[in-house]
C-alpha cells in the first residue's frame, strides 16, 4: 500500500511543474489583421432650412417707379443665391422650373391671381446671356466647402403695370 500512495505523490508533485513548463515552453504568438474602411457616399446639402422647410431666400428688384429699363440684380447669401455644399470632387448641377409662365424663355412675375404680368428672367452667368432653366441648368465639381452660387435676374425694360406686389416661386433642382 506504501507503494501506491507513493505514486500518488509522484503525480501530485510533476503534474503542475508539467503545466507550468508547458505555459513557458510551449507559448507562442499569432498575428492575425483586419481591414477598416469607410465608404463617402456622394452627397449635397442645399438651401437653409426653416421650421422644416428649405429656402434659398427671395431675388428681390426692390420698389420701382417706372420699368423704363432693364433692372439687373445678384441673388447673394440668403437673398436669392443658391447655397450649396457637397462632397470634394463630386459632380452637382442645379436646374431651375419654369415659375408661372410654363416657360423659362419668358418667366413673368404676377400681381395676386390677376393677369397683370411682369416679364423677368434668371441667368447663370454676369453678361446676363444664359438662361437659366429646367433642363441645361448650370454644372459645377464641388469643393468640399459651402459654396453661394449667384442668380442673376433682369426685369426687362417694359410699358408700366398696375402697382402692386408682384411675385413668382421657382423651383430649384440640384442632382449629383
Amino acid at each position: 500500500m506504501g507503494y501506491v500512495s507513493k505514486k500518488v505523490r509522484y503525480f501530485t508533485i510533476t503534474l503542475p511543474f508539467f503545466f507550468l513548463f508547458n505555459s513557458f515552453v510551449l507559448a507562442d504568438t499569432q498575428n492575425a489583421s483586419f481591414d477598416v474602411n469607410a465608404t463617402l457616399i456622394a452627397s449635397c446639402e442645399a438651401g437653409t432650412t426653416t421650421g422644416g422647410a428649405t429656402s434659398f431666400g427671395t431675388l428681390n428688384f426692390g420698389d420701382q417707379i417706372f420699368l423704363k429699363q432693364d433692372i439687373k440684380v445678384i441673388g447673394t447669401q440668403n437673398a436669392g443665391a443658391i447655397r450649396i455644399k457637397c462632397n470634394n470632387n463630386t459632380n452637382y448641377k442645379i436646374v431651375m422650373g419654369n415659375g408661372n409662365s410654363g416657360n423659362a424663355q419668358q418667366r413673368f412675375m404676377k400681381r395676386n391671381n390677376a393677369t397683370d404680368r411682369i416679364y423677368y428672367n434668371l441667368y447663370t452667368d454676369s453678361n446676363y446671356t444664359t438662361i437659366w432653366d429646367s433642363t441645361v441648368g448650370l454644372s459645377q465639381i464641388a469643393t468640399g466647402q459651402e459654396q453661394w452660387i449667384p442668380v442673376y435676374g433682369m426685369v426687362y425694360a417694359q410699358t408700366t403695370v398696375y402697382s402692386g406686389i408682384y411675385t413668382d416661386v421657382i423651383p430649384v433642382t440640384i442632382s449629383w
